[in-house]
């Protein structure tokens, strides 16, 4: 399914290019991104946080980190260290503030998409049913590794 005259692997590299631009304008540490790798089902999550897409593109993003770099981020960004609620509903807000970003930048490359509420991944989630995986890691300072995850059910 392509959205207007986009095919499905020009929309995958500007959700790509969208995603990595989300991620640096958002998260306030300076990343070195990895390569981007297609990985197969299922997905398996210890902590993160998923939101869906529909419209124009159809799948999730799911972020996934420590719950500790979590609240390191979101110590940054608010200047104190967050308790276990607060910490899931940072998670929470955090992936809506990337998936928002990643969602006007594909508004702006002619891709019209929704968002959908975020999903807090704890435990062993284990997802699948997806047809295509992204996965692309994002390494920070002092080993803090976040994992983004395109999971494409186009």
């Amino acid at each position: 399914m392509a959205t207007g005259d986009k095919n499905i692997n020009e929309i995958i590299k500007e959700v790509y290019n969208g995603t990595i631009y989300a991620v640096k304008k958002i998260v306030p540490l300076e990343p070195e991104v990895g390569a981007p790798q297609l990985i197969e089902p299922p997905l398996l999550v210890k902590f993160g946080v998923m939101i869906g897409f529909t419209g124009g593109i159809k799948g999730e993003l799911v972020l996934q980190s420590t719950d500790a770099f979590f609240s390191e981020i979101g110590e940054l960004m608010f200047g104190m260290p967050l308790s276990e609620e607060m910490l899931e509903s940072f998670a929470g807000e955090l992936g809506n503030m990337i998936a928002g970003s990643l969602a006007t930048y594909l508004a702006d490359v002619s891709i019209v998409t929704d968002i959908t509420h975020p999903t807090v991944l704890k435990g062993d989630a284990k997802l699948s049913g997806f047809k295509r995986a992204l996965l692309v890691e994002i390494n920070y300072h002092a080993d803090q590794k976040m994992a983004v995850h395109l999971l494409l059910n186009q």
